[in-house]
This record gives structure tokens, C-alpha cells and sequence, in this order.
């Protein structure tokens, strides 16, 4: 819920810029939607970056025989 709060507020301060005219409905669209595909590109590299990270760990401590976080 936080991420949708946080989405609106770069919204709004985007759309701050444009004057208020028939082309303020069509930037308000594009911009949440690149707003949109931005945060979820972003979750996802952080899910990455993580079970990437989690996946070596567990190969190095298989390796080498050693106890490590898992």
C-alpha cells in the first residue's frame, strides 16, 4: 500500500509542471504508467538481486563445507 502512496506522490509532482489543459489527462496517463512499469522493474531486481545473492551464498558454503546464514 505504501508503494501505491509513494506512486501518486511522484505523480502529482510530475504533473505539478504542466499547466491545467487537455494535455495534463494525457501526461497524467503516460507518467503513471511509466511510473507503474518503473516500480515493478524495480521490485523486480530487488527479488532478483536477492535470490541471486542466496543462491551463491549456498554454493559457497557447499563448496566449502562451512556454515554460514542458511
Amino acid at each position: 500500500m505504501n508503494e501505491i502512496i509513494e506512486l501518486h506522490n511522484k505523480l502529482f509532482y510530475y504533473l505539478d509542471t504542466f499547466s491545467v489543459n487537455g494535455g495534463r489527462k494525457v501526461a497524467h496517463d503516460i507518467i503513471f504508467d511509466c511510473l507503474k512499469k518503473d516500480a515493478v522493474e524495480e521490485k523486480m531486481r530487488s527479488l532478483r538481486c536477492t535470490s541471486l545473492y542466496e543462491k551463491g551464498a549456498r554454493e559457497y558454503y557447499s563448496k566449502y563445507g562451512t556454515v554460514g546464514e542458511f
